[in-house]
C-alpha cells in the first residue's frame, strides 16, 4: 500500500504538470492511457485526485500515530510500590495479675482522648475503621493495641477508693468502649497516674484498680502507624531509564535513554522519592482539586526502567505546594487512594523542572 501511494504521489505530480500546461490535452491523455496500462483502467482525473487526497489524509494519519506513540505511558509492568509498617508493640503484662477482661471474639473497639476518637469494627475477622472502611488498616499492630484492653490486667486493686475524683475517674482522660461476641461490652474510664506512673481506671464506676502505663500508652492516637501506607523504595540510575514521559500543564515532554542530563535528574528524583507523610489515606474528590493533583490540574509522569533486569513502569502524579513556605508538594501515585507530602526539590529532579517551575508563584 505504501508504495502505491508513493507511485500516486510521483504520478500525481507528472498529471497536474502536465494538464497546467497549454495544448497539454494529448500528454495527459498520454499518461491517463500509461496509468490504464499500468493498472488495467483508465483514470479519470478527478477521481485520482481524490485517491490521492486519500493518501495524503492517512500519510498525516499515519505521522500522528507515530507521535501519539512516542508521547504514550509504558505497558511494562508496575513496579511494586513498598507498604509501610510499623512495628507491633506485644502487650507487656509483666507485675499485672488481676484478671479485669478476657475478651477473645471482639467486634467493636473504640477508645478517646479529650482530643480525638477513634472508633473500629471487626468485620469478616477484620479490623476496619467504622468512619472508612476502604484504609487498610495493619491487623497485627491494631490487634495488639487491642488486645491490652480487650485482655485487662491490672497491677492491683485500690481498697476503700471513696470519691472517683481523686483518682481523676470523674474527668477521665481516655475511655474505652469494647464489645465482644460471647461476652458483652463493657466501658472503661482511666484517669490520673499514681507515684509510679501507673494509671488509675474503673470498669465500673465503683470499683478503682490501677493498671501498667505500658496499657495506657499503648493506645495510639496517631492515625498514620494504624495504616498501611503506600510508599517507594526504588534505586535507579539514568543507565536505567529508558523512556519518561512528562506532562506539565499544556505540553508534554519526552525523554528516551539518550537524553542523559534529564534521565539522571529523573532517576535521582525517583530514588529519593519516598513517601513517609500523609495528608489523606483515601481522597475525596474535593481533596484531590484542592491538593490540585485532580485530572486537569495535575503534573504527571510515567517512566520506564530496568529493575534487577526486568522492565518495569510508574506513573506518578503531583500536585500544588503542601505548605505555606513550598517546601513540600503533594504526590499521589497511581492506583493509590493516598495522598502524601514530598519534599519539593525531589519533585523538582522527578519532572525535570526548570527553576521557575520549581518555585510557587
Amino acid at each position: 500500500m505504501t508504495e502505491l501511494f508513493l507511485h500516486f504521489f510521483g504520478v500525481y505530480g507528472i498529471i497536474c504538470r502536465k494538464a497546467d500546461s497549454r495544448g497539454s490535452q494529448k500528454k495527459h491523455k498520454e499518461v491517463v492511457r500509461y496509468m490504464g496500462r499500468k493498472y488495467g483502467r483508465k483514470i479519470h482525473m478527478r477521481k485520482y485526485k481524490k485517491i490521492c487526497l486519500a493518501a495524503v489524509t492517512a500519510a498525516v494519519c499515519l505521522a500522528a500515530a507515530g507521535c501519539s506513540a512516542k508521547n504514550s505511558p509504558s505497558t511494562a509492568p508496575r513496579a511494586d510500590y513498598t507498604e509501610l509498617r510499623d512495628p507491633v508493640a506485644e502487650p507487656d503484662t509483666t507485675g499485672a495479675e488481676i484478671e479485669l477482661l478476657n475478651m477473645e471474639n471482639p467486634r467493636e473497639y473504640c477508645y478517646s482522648s479529650r482530643n480525638a476518637d477513634m472508633v473500629f469494627k471487626k468485620k469478616d475477622g477484620v479490623w476496619v475503621d467504622m468512619t472508612d472502611s476502604s484504609i487498610p488498616i495493619n491487623q497485627e499492630k491494631f490487634q495488639a493495641m487491642a488486645d491490652n484492653f480487650l485482655k485487662l490486667r491490672a497491677v492491683s486493686k485500690v481498697e476503700n477508693p471513696g470519691d472517683l475524683s481523686s483518682y481523676g475517674l470523674d474527668r477521665p482522660s481516655y475511655t474505652l468502649s469494647v464489645a465482644d461476641e460471647d461476652k458483652g461490652s463493657a466501658y472503661i474510664a482511666v484517669g490520673n497516674q499514681d507515684a509510679n506512673g501507673n494509671y488509675y481506671a474503673t470498669l465500673d464506676e465503683r470499683n478503682v484498680y490501677v493498671i501498667k502505663k505500658e496499657t495506657v500508652e499503648s493506645m495510639d492516637f496517631e492515625y498514620d502507624p494504624l495504616v498501611v501506607r503506600d510508599s517507594l523504595d526504588l534505586t535507579v540510575t539514568a543507565a536505567d531509564m529508558k523512556k519518561v514521559v512528562i506532562k506539565k500543564a499544556n505540553r508534554t515532554e519526552t525523554y528516551k535513554s539518550s537524553d542523559t542530563e534529564a534521565m539522571t535528574r529523573i532517576a535521582n528524583g525517583l530514588s529519593q522519592l519516598k513517601p513517609t507523610i500523609y495528608s489523606t489515606f483515601h481522597a475525596t474528590a474535593q481533596e484531590l482539586t484542592s491538593a490540585e493533583i485532580s485530572e486537569g490540574l495535575r503534573m504527571e509522569l510515567n517512566a520506564e526502567f530496568l529493575v534487577d533486569g526486568e522492565a518495569r513502569s510508574i506513573t506518578i502524579y503531583v500536585g500544588t505546594f503542601a505548605d505555606a513556605g513550598g517546601e513540600r508538594r503533594y504526590v499521589q501515585l497511581d492506583g493509590s487512594q493516598m495522598i502524601s507530602e514530598v519534599d519539593s526539590a525531589i519533585i523538582s529532579d522527578l519532572l525535570n523542572l526548570t527553576e521557575e517551575e520549581s518555585t510557587m508563584s
